[in-house]
């Protein structure tokens, strides 16, 4: 194998950094309120009805009274499970799936009438694979580990009695992991985006939410070819949200909300390794082709009594990915989410919510494997997810 064929496999398997299985839309996590996984999502941008929806709107915070504190700790379960159709190994099956814990804290703290600040802690973006050193894909991925954590001032203001305007500075905090039978590469960095949102209610009953995620660019110091320093830059994408939460009566709530998300960003990871500059592994650019994407989702919400709500939801969460350049690092696919849910007033001043999320690969996404012994080799995976999260909030 010359120099050329070499850097050829190398840059194949470095297709999947910062790329996990996650549970939807590639590798965006959106575990960041019990409340709002339980109507798939639906009135996220809009419902407000916890300190919660902060991390998804800041201008959610304006229904802070005092002080208030939530969160929510999510068990998320992926279905990533692969059969190679063709090839020596056909029939063989192949797993990454890897499950893990996402939690979230949101804080609000009411200083006048109209104004109110917090702070927001969740993670954006991750999860992991892990096939083993033996797996049969070991040529294009063994372990692929992203970790990331948000922490977000957050501010809210008041600038009409019907109108909520609010911000927040996004500081985030990567941590990647790559590892196949070619390659090996580790690191971390910080990057900082931001957040603004708004809340309207035009009539009595009717709010509408907005909110603009600007994304990242990633510059993650990093061992690369040969052991040499190197560097890794991708870019992770914005994102818009709009949601309508809708009073039928004074039990029955109904949400709708729709996003766009520029995974178009997400265009190529760069790797560059000075010590090499003038050899194939100097500069190392991998194409990803990722498409934009949008989500959809309805949901509703019935109080049982004063202290019991039900909720549920259905959402639609196109994938990002394409046939031609999926990877098994993300065997992502279009999804359907189906959710129920429950929140439970405990005295005056805490309240319980718990939720489960179904998430329905609509079809079996296929990965053509790129690296040499099995390159050109297809795998089609059954996806899908579980999701339960477990959450609450506490005013004083």
């Amino acid at each position: 194998m010359n120099r050329m064929e070499i850097a050829s496999v190398l840059l194949a398997s470095i297709g999947g950094l910062g790329t996990t299985q996650a549970n939807a839309g590639a590798f965006q996590l959106n575990e960041r309120s019990a409340q709002a996984l339980g109507s798939s999502l639906a009135g996220s941008a809009s419902a407000a009805s916890d300190v919660t929806y902060a991390m998804f709107n800041p201008a959610a915070l304006t229904t802070v009274e005092r002080f208030e504190a939530g969160g929510s700790v999510s068990l998320v379960m992926p279905i990533a499970e692969g059969t190679l159709k063709d090839g020596p190994l056909a029939g063989t099956k192949v797993d990454g799936d890897e499950n893990g814990i996402v939690p979230s804290l949101a804080l609000g703290y009411r200083v006048t009438d109209d104004l109110v600040l917090g702070l927001t802690t969740f993670a954006p973006f991750g999860l992991k694979t892990d096939y083993g050193s033996n797996s049969p894909v070991q040529a294009d991925a063994t372990k692929s580990e992203l970790t990331t954590v948000s922490i977000s001032p957050t501010v809210s203001y008041d600038v009409l009695d019907n109108l909520t305007l609010g911000a927040a500075l996004d500081i985030l905090y990567a941590d990647a992991t790559l590892d196949s039978a070619v390659v090996d590469l580790a690191g971390d960095d910080w990057a900082v985006g931001f957040s603004l949102g708004l809340l309207f209610e035009p009539v009595e009953g009717t709010r509408i939410g907005a909110a603009y995620h600007h994304g990242y660019d990633l510059k993650v110091d990093t061992n690369s070819f040969g052991g040499f320093p190197g560097e890794v830059e991708a870019s992770l994408p914005n994102w818009v949200q709009l949601g309508v939460t809708q009073e039928v009566r004074d039990d029955l709530r109904l949400m709708a909300e729709g996003r766009w998300i520029n995974w178009s960003r997400f265009d190529s990871i760069d790797i560059s390794t000075p010590a090499l500059d003038g050899t194939p592994f100097g500069q190392v650019s991998d194409v990803q082709n990722y498409n934009d994407s949008w989500f959809f989702a309805v949901g509703a919400e019935y109080d049982l009594n004063d202290r019991f709500t039900l909720r549920s939801g259905l959402g639609y969460d196109q994938t990002p990915t394409t046939d031609a350049w999926r990877t098994v690092r993300v065997t992502d696919e279009d999804r359907l989410w189906i959710s129920g849910g429950f929140s439970c007033a405990i005295g005056e001043r805490f309240t319980v919510d718990a939720s489960y999320s179904y998430l329905y690969a609509l079809s079996d996404p296929d990965v053509t494997l790129r690296n040499v012994p099995l390159a050109g080799t297809k795998i089609e995976y059954d996806g899908g997810a579980h999701i339960v999260s477990i959450g609450g909030s506490l005013r004083f």
